[in-house]
Formats: C-alpha cells, sequence, structure tokens
C-alpha cells in the first residue's frame, strides 16, 4: 500500500489515538463520479489513497452531501435517516467515524477536496 498523503497536526493525532489504538480505520467515500479512501492509522495519521475495496465503511452518495458530512455542516445520522447518504460496514466502525468526525471539526473535507 502507497502512502499518498499523511496529514493531522500532532493535536489532533492525540485527540484520535484512544479511539484507535486497536486498529486503524479505513473509509471510502464514493460519489457520483469519483472515490478515495482515508485511512486513520492507529497513530491518528491520516492518509488518502485511491479507492480501496477492503474499507470497514464506505459511504455512497451526492458530493455535496459527503462534503456537509465532512465539514461537520450535517451530523451522519441526520444524512442517513434523510436517505441523503447510505453506508455499508460495522456499526462499531461507524460508532467510531462519528468520533472522529466530531473530534476534528471539518479535518477531513481538506483531504478531499
Amino acid at each position: 500500500m502507497e502512502k499518498v498523503k499523511t496529514h493531522g497536526n500532532k493535536g489532533q493525532r492525540l485527540l484520535l489515538k484512544p479511539l484507535l489504538s486497536s486498529s486503524s480505520l479505513k473509509i471510502t467515500f464514493e460519489a457520483e463520479t469519483d472515490s478515495c479512501t482515508l485511512i486513520v492509522d492507529e497513530r491518528g495519521e491520516v492518509k488518502k489513497l485511491p479507492a480501496i475495496e477492503l474499507s470497514d465503511l464506505i459511504f455512497y452518495g451526492e458530493r455535496k452531501e459527503i462534503l456537509q458530512l465532512l465539514d461537520g455542516d450535517m451530523s451522519l445520522q441526520q444524512l442517513i435517516s434523510r436517505g441523503q447518504v447510505k453506508v455499508k460496514g460495522s456499526f462499531r466502525a461507524l460508532l467510531r467515524l462519528e468520533a472522529v468526525l466530531w473530534l476534528t471539526n471539518g479535518f477531513f473535507r481538506k483531504m478531499i477536496t
């Protein structure tokens, strides 16, 4: 696996470390025409890769809704309940991602755009 980009300042990595102490979190975002995978490793570092098949979570939706989620403008639960985003993966991974999104407050938007 080739590391494309690594992001995250030391403060953010320290916040994420307790959530990721046992394993990394692989998240794939699939919009209409493009997709990518973010891997948040055990140290809280984030790597952006081309989409991979073995993700813990896969999000399907329009780019606009995915960006709202990553910006923190809309909660994941709101987008799912409205049917704007579909998620495939375990409930545990979903809860971990919600915590990571809440703690990072829009950080992942920089990774996708």
